[in-house]
């Protein structure tokens, strides 16, 4: 993996996620270059916090550095509508990218960039790793072992405190609402322990305690419909108090004929009750890379041209909350279609 050309765009967001799985892997994987986003964000402060970013070279312009580097990889974390324009961009030069969720703000600019990603026959991943987190994989490996019988119902919560939210959050044309933003979390939770994909939402949300930010919702509430007519419920959130001990708190309970399993990814515990159980803490596995096997595959010559497993997660995952915020837009009931369906 030595010879992969890393670079980043931006600042903001969830960069450090991706930064911190290459500092394992460093100095066989560094990132090369940093540039700012068109939003300014100045990438210098993870440089300092990333062995893998020491001598990373700065740019102010991003078209600049994609030319005079000619990346393999480009990683976008800025400003929620920049995203889907600056992926296009690197895509268009040939690179794979890993990008800031949602992947875009609405549903034709996401269908643009899957096109673009098409043809140009290059992946595009999200950062959202929440997959790999050692208390939902157990989860997962409980539901699939049918440990809690069939599964009922599926119950998701997702809580951030709000600390200081930039003026962008407050319009729809650059935020793209609690649904999208902290939702897609809560999907995916859903979607990962189940194994099945979300097919209609009903959806509510309102800001209920920052008048000062009137376009950014700070709360929802989502309804979901499973394909196998399983329910999933999901409650989001931006009003944790500021004196909890982490800025975040996420969890997911999952309720079948024969027992419950509860995982509280913040905590880092998964406890299971059954019938003939009494509640007890599943063993956690190691954290396993997200972004990682999208580097190696790149090294190896295996990306390959068709979209990867990981690809059309995040882009059915996109596609899902948008629905969603739909559903939540329209006061009415929105269906998701299949995936292949949507994005042939």
């Amino acid at each position: 993996m030595r010879d992969v050309k890393i670079v980043t765009i931006g600042g903001w967001g969830h960069l450090g996620r991706v930064l911190g799985e290459i500092d394992r892997y460093a100095p066989e994987l560094r990132v090369r270059a940093m540039a700012k986003s068109p939003a300014g964000e100045d990438p210098r402060a993870y440089q300092q916090q990333h062995a893998c970013a020491r001598d990373a070279q700065p740019f102010d312009d991003h078209r600049q550095m994609l030319d005079e580097v000619r990346p393999h990889v480009v990683v976008i974390s800025t400003r929620l509508d920049l995203i889907a324009p600056l992926a296009t961009e690197a895509v268009a030069r040939g690179c794979h990218v890993i990008c800031e969720k949602p992947l875009a703000l609405d549903h034709e600019p996401l269908r643009n960039l899957w096109d673009a990603c098409r043809a140009a026959g290059v992946q595009c991943q999200a950062i959202l790793d929440n997959h790999v987190n050692p208390a939902l994989v157990a989860a997962r490996q409980a539901v699939r072992e049918g440990r809690v019988g069939r599964v009922a119902l599926l119950a998701a919560s997702k809580s951030y405190k709000w600390g200081t939210r930039p003026a962008w959050f407050g319009s729809r044309a650059t935020y793209c609402g609690i649904i999208p933003w902290v939702g897609i979390h809560a999907i995916d939770f859903v979607q990962e322990v189940s194994g099945r994909r979300v097919a209609a939402a009903v959806a509510r949300h309102s800001n209920v305690a920052h008048p000062e930010l009137a376009g950014c919702e700070d709360n929802a509430v989502v309804l979901l419909t499973l394909d196998d007519g399983v329910h999933a419920g999901a409650t989001l959130d931006l009003l944790r108090p500021e004196s909890a001990p982490t800025h975040g708190d996420d969890r997911l309970r999952v309720v079948g004929s024969s027992g419950a399993v509860e995982a509280d990814l913040t905590r880092g515990t998964c406890t299971l009750t059954t019938h003939a159980e009494s509640p007890h803490d599943l063993p956690l596995g190691a954290r396993q890379p997200a972004f990682v096997p999208l580097l190696r595959s790149v090294a190896d010559g295996s990306a390959g041209r068709e979209p990867s497993a990981e690809m059309r997660r995040a882009f059915a995952l996109t596609h899902a909350v948008l629905r969603a915020r739909d559903a939540a837009d329209r006061g009415a009931a929105e269906q998701v279609e299949p995936f292949d369906r949507a994005f042939p």
